[in-house]
């Protein structure tokens, strides 16, 4: 299965063009020195550093590539393989590879998994928690609490939201309290849990002041309802109709799963449940609760700033819900288990994963070629939307650097949009250009971008504007600045 896994996972790697976000994440690689690189660092919104430390030397080695920025998620999608298996053997699923092949085909967790961004390995670290949690609730020690600590100490650096499960793992676990063996359990589970909140804090208090107030994000897709709940309803496992149907499944069966969970034979004492049945009910409890407490949490965050749903922002609540839904299956009536309803769930997962293979996303390499064809004779360009645009086209052609405008008093001007450029910053930069006159010569749309070439009065209609720039007397002594 991982062999199988990673030829998929090269293909969406090797297919896929790097999209902006994963560019932003990699240029913390490419600043000229060290202290350039932790001054990137806090730069995005939310941000945490040990993935960067990790992907620098992938980037250093084999460049700005598909390859070399996405092949550390790659490898921790292939530790993911093994170490949710052990989490569906903990739990003693029936069906513990049908599990593994729905969680690794997940529109979400495929989406990761071939991306160059934190969110593979801070899934990885999540799900070694969740194994030292679900050892610590068997045989509770010193040891195993300074691991679970750790683990979640390197969660909070590589992604913060990968943290939230473990709140509801301790919370849950507090139903529990009247019996002797939780209580020393949740013992160890508070300094665990807390500590590595109190180890985040510097990094968070020196890192907050410094977030770019002009960081790029992604529009949203046409038709995204306006409600929060209804983008968390419409998005939690992707954005198909497929992996809408899949999304119904997996809360139903998240519910389904804890469902029952704990309720006796009438007439039979509770005290008659085996140790190990009740640990194994008391671990099923507990992910259920650091399922409800991600989703949760990320509502209620993204209420309070204002941000949209994104399916990644649950991915950290997927290991427990496939787990709960396959609980759900394994007491369902014998119909459910055929390997028909596996396939099902399969080919909702497969459906979403080929389409994303295959539509075309934003591909800011090819776009930015196409610029340096455009700058001949008197020409400049400005890199529509502020500066972190500047630095995205520098990747790809750092001699363009040399051709940024410094003033207007050229007779053509190229102006170079990337995919997140809204309509009104077009239309802004477009405008303020015609108000000096210029007309627009050429438009070429390419990897979800544009590059509009506007020519001066004079050479409106003229496919070579001359070399030598005009007088200066007949500009204005200050040219304007664009927004």
């Amino acid at each position: 299965m991982i062999a199988a896994y990673a030829l998929l996972l090269l293909i969406g790697v090797l297919m896929l063009p790097l999209r902006i976000e994963e560019l932003l994440h990699l240029l913390a690689a490419r600043q000229s020195s060290f202290a350039g690189f932790l001054n990137w660092l806090p730069k995005a919104p939310g941000s945490a550093p040990l993935s960067n430390l990790l992907q620098a030397p992938f980037i250093l080695v084999l460049g700005v590539s598909r390859l070399g920025a996405r092949l550390p998620s790659l490898l921790f999608g292939l530790g993911n393989c093994y170490l949710f298996l052990r989490l569906a053997k903990s739990v003693r699923l029936r069906q513990p590879y049908m599990a593994l092949a729905v969680f690794l085909l997940l529109p979400t967790q495929y989406w990761a998994a071939t991306q160059g961004l934190p969110f593979e390995q801070a899934l990885f670290l999540l799900l070694l928690a969740t194994l030292i949690f679900l050892q610590l609730i068997r045989t509770p020690t010193v040891k195993l609490a300074a691991w679970y600590a750790a683990a979640l100490t390197l969660c909070l650096y590589t992604e913060r939201l990968s943290f939230l499960p473990s709140i509801g793992y301790l919370l849950f676990l507090f139903a529990f309290v009247n019996r002797s063996h939780e209580r020393r359990v949740i013992w160890f589970l508070l300094p665990a849990t807390a500590a590595p909140v109190l180890l985040f804090v510097p990094y968070y208090l020196w890192a907050r002041p410094l977030v770019s107030a002009i960081w790029l994000s992604a529009p949203l897709p046409p038709g995204t309802p306006s409600s929060i709940y209804l983008q968390a309803l419409l998005d939690f496992a992707g954005d198909s109709f497929e992996a809408y149907v899949l999304s119904v499944l997996l809360v139903v069966g998240l519910f389904a799963g804890v469902w029952g969970l704990f309720r006796v034979t009438p007439g039979t004492p509770p005290l008659r449940i085996p140790p190990t049945e009740l640990t194994r009910k008391i671990a099923i409890f507990c992910l259920f609760g650091g399922a409800l407490s991600t989703v949760s949490v990320v509502l209620v965050l993204d209420i309070w700033n204002g941000y949209p749903f994104h399916s990644s922002q649950v991915l950290w609540a997927m290991p427990a819900i496939v787990t709960l839904t396959f609980v759900a299956l394994d007491r369902a009536p014998e119909i459910y288990k055929r390997p028909l309803s596996w396939a099902v769930m399969i080919l909702l997962c497969l459906i979403p994963d080929a389409r994303y293979c295959i539509t075309p996303t934003e591909d800011l390499r090819s776009e930015a070629a196409l610029v340096s064809p455009e700058l001949y004779g008197d020409s400049c360009v400005v890199f529509v939307s502020e500066r972190l645009s500047r630095n995205l086209f520098l990747l790809f052609d750092p001699d363009l650097r040399t051709k940024e405008c410094g003033n207007f008093f050229h007779h053509r001007i190229v102006l170079a949009s990337h995919a997140y450029v809204t309509p009104f910053q077009q239309e802004d930069a477009e405008s303020f250009f015609r108000g000096l006159d210029f007309k627009e010569f050429k438009r070429i749309r390419s990897g979800g971008g544009q590059i509009v070439v506007m020519v001066g009065p004079s050479e409106t209609g003229s496919a070579t504007p001359p070399a030598s720039p005009p007088a200066a007397a007949s500009f204005p002594s200050t040219p304007p600045t664009p927004r």
